[in-house]
């Protein structure tokens, strides 16, 4: 791992807590449990401003956490729909708000105003995901539910996905997912993870099927993040590994990630290096190396651990202005030293005979100037 960086790592528990550590060896772990609402934490989220982290649980409620106090500070009331909090997102100053039974929510501090996606019977929705691209867009899917793009503004339905067509026994494939993610500087790409084991890359502009298709016949997906690199993500599987999947024209495994005893949870990536943070059933947090498979840095956190968000942290350095002081007066220090070093030391007694020889000077020129 980078000397110069470090990371802020907030975890929600199935207990309902907040763990939180740094990725140091010797940090320890806080745990914030919030009295009132002891339910599994299913989505986290960072809100609007750098301290606050919005978390969403199992019995469909929400709260609002703030990382300056490590510890709750509001929840959101009158929010619609039934079931637990399936996804999370920010729009200005709003909290969007996705509930398994197949709500969105656009909660503020005057109101609250939702829509319904109309699902059918035997759908759900179990993720939700924001466009960082272009916040007014939403992507959802779920149990039997392929995924879909939604305009908040507008609230109604810009792309939805066809179906994956039917097997070899002319069964149609189900299609429920678990994971999806926007790329960066990509605005019309979008992936998705199923619990089948398909990792479908979408462009809304050329075709409503998948444009990549990747299948891992022996693994079930679990959770799905976007690399800092082109057209690559990393997807997590209930049997314990991580894959890092190139979706471009070769759509092929780069490399498998393989130390965890668990199934992998939920996954995070930095946007500027090639790190992977993930939680899993077995309670740790790890930090992976994308490029050299290396284990960077491993945790293990007490609780069963669901969602995961980090910040990363920068070491300071000087500023320039303070970097050219402390150069200019160590320059001044050093050529002060040398100068005094370069004086003569001076005691009483040649104080006495520069007197004396300075007298006798003084006669010597009387006695010439009389003599002239």
């Amino acid at each position: 791992m980078n000397a110069n960086k470090l990371y802020c790592i907030y975890a929600g528990t199935v207990r309902g807590a907040v763990a939180h550590v740094e990725s140091r060896p010797d940090s320890d772990i806080n745990f914030q449990l919030n009295d009132v609402e002891k339910s599994e934490i299913k989505s986290m989220h960072w809100g609007r401003s750098e301290t606050e982290i919005i978390i969403g649980h199992q019995n469909g409620s929400v709260r609002l956490y703030n990382t300056l106090t490590n510890n709750f500070v509001q929840s959101l009331s009158n929010l619609d729909g039934d079931g637990g909090v399936c996804g999370l997102g920010v729009l200005d100053n709003s909290v969007l708000v996705a509930r398994n039974s197949g709500v969105i929510n656009i909660w503020s501090k005057n109101n609250v105003e939702s829509f319904k996606l109309n699902l059918p019977d035997d759908s759900t929705l179990d993720c939700m995901a924001q466009n960082f691209n272009n916040y007014n867009v939403i992507a959802t899917g779920g149990e039997r539910n392929d995924l879909k793009l939604w305009d908040i503004e507008t609230k109604s339905s810009i792309f939805k996905a066809k179906s994956m067509g039917h097997d070899e026994l002319n069964l149609p494939i189900p299609t429920s997912v678990r994971g999806i993610c926007f790329f960066n500087n990509e605005n019309n790409l979008v992936s998705c993870a199923t619990k089948e084991g398909h990792v479908l890359l979408y462009d809304g502009r050329v075709q409503r099927r998948p444009i990549v298709k990747f299948l891992e016949v022996k693994a079930s997906y679990s959770a799905i993040a976007c690399t800092y690199r082109d057209r690559q993500i990393v997807a997590g599987t209930t049997r314990g590994y991580i894959q890092l999947l190139d979706l471009r024209a070769s759509k092929r495994c780069l490399r498998t990630y393989k130390s965890f005893t668990g199934g992998v949870t939920s996954l995070v990536c930095d946007i500027s290096s090639p790190v992977v943070i993930s939680t899993s059933l077995d309670r740790f947090v790890r930090i992976h190396d994308l490029d050299t498979k290396n284990l960077l840095y491993k945790k293990y956190m007490k609780q069963s651990l669901t969602q995961i968000v980090i910040k990363p942290i920068f070491k300071e350095e000087p500023k320039e202005e303070e970097k050219d002081s402390k150069f200019n007066n160590e320059n001044v220090d050093a050529e002060f030293e040398e100068m005094f070093d370069q004086m003569e030391t001076i005691t009483e007694k040649s104080v006495k005979k520069r007197k004396k020889i300075t007298e006798s000077q003084v006669k010597h020129t009387k006695l010439k100037r009389i003599s002239n």
